[in-house]
């Protein structure tokens, strides 16, 4: 896949599947904006790859993500395609601590992941659309989850967040594609990623949950990362709206 002369942003670009996707196009001749919430990460990434940028930016912060794609346009003059992938589980505002029942859930916790897995997406693809109406279209692809498809106890806000974007995937396909803005979505199984590891490589879990999955392995940040690629590509250019799922077969 040739990406040469395009413009890339990818968000949670700087660790885990959008480390992995930065680097694919990078290595595919894209232009790459490195967006994180860890602007340090993004840009010790970003030293890595010729032609990368990086920029700070809180998802939740609906002005940070104006600023975001502003950066891109004055580096790159173009936005050609956007992953748009930060995310949280609500194992990260409780800080180690079991996920209550969702009737005890915190609804700052609630909020917060609402706000990164879906707010946050909203914030980017509002920022990101005028700049491909104007020069021309483009492709776009949202992280959802299996989550999306199936749910789990203890999961209520990351699960209404990804079924969300699922929804919202859909509405900009059919909106923007008469414009030349394909929207599609990737749908990552089990993914040993920093934001997964600490819970899939439990000993006492990690053989049950490998038993699920047909193809008998998590997958790496690099599975997902390609199904990313490729949905921008050319050789995908007739698909639009679709929810990519990569699982190894967990749903089969």
């Amino acid at each position: 896949m040739d990406f040469q002369g395009k413009a890339v942003l990818v968000t949670g670009g700087a660790s885990g599947i959008g480390a992995a996707t930065v680097r694919l196009f990078a290595a595919a001749g894209a232009q790459v904006a490195i967006a994180d919430r860890n602007a340090q990460a993004a840009q010790a990434l970003a030293k890595e790859l010729p032609g990368a940028i990086a920029c700070g930016v809180d998802v939740m912060n609906p002005d940070d993500c104006l600023a975001m794609v502003d950066t891109v346009h004055k580096a790159f003059g173009r936005l050609d395609c956007a992953f748009n992938n930060a995310g949280i589980t609500e194992i990260g505002p409780l800080k180690g601590a079991p996920v209550p029942e969702t009737h005890d859930l915190p609804l700052d916790v609630w909020r917060q992941v609402l706000g990164v897995d879906l707010d946050g997406v909203f914030y980017c693809l509002r920022a990101q659309l005028p700049l491909m109406l104007e020069t021309g279209g483009g492709a776009i692809v949202n992280t959802t989850s299996l989550q999306a498809h199936v749910s789990y106890p203890r999961t209520a806000a990351y699960t209404a967040a990804k079924h969300g974007v699922f929804g919202l995937t859909k509405t900009i396909a059919k909106e923007y594609g008469n414009r030349n803005i394909r929207c599609n979505a990737v749908s990552p199984g089990v993914v040993d990623t920093p934001l997964t590891n600490t819970v899939i490589n439990q000993p006492e879990y990690k053989d049950s949950l490998l038993n699920t999955i047909p193809l008998g392995r998590f997958a790496e940040p690099e599975d997902v990362a390609k199904a990313v690629v490729w949905l921008c590509s050319d050789g995908a250019g007739y698909i639009n709206g679709t929810v990519l799922v990569a699982d190894g077969g967990y749903l089969a």
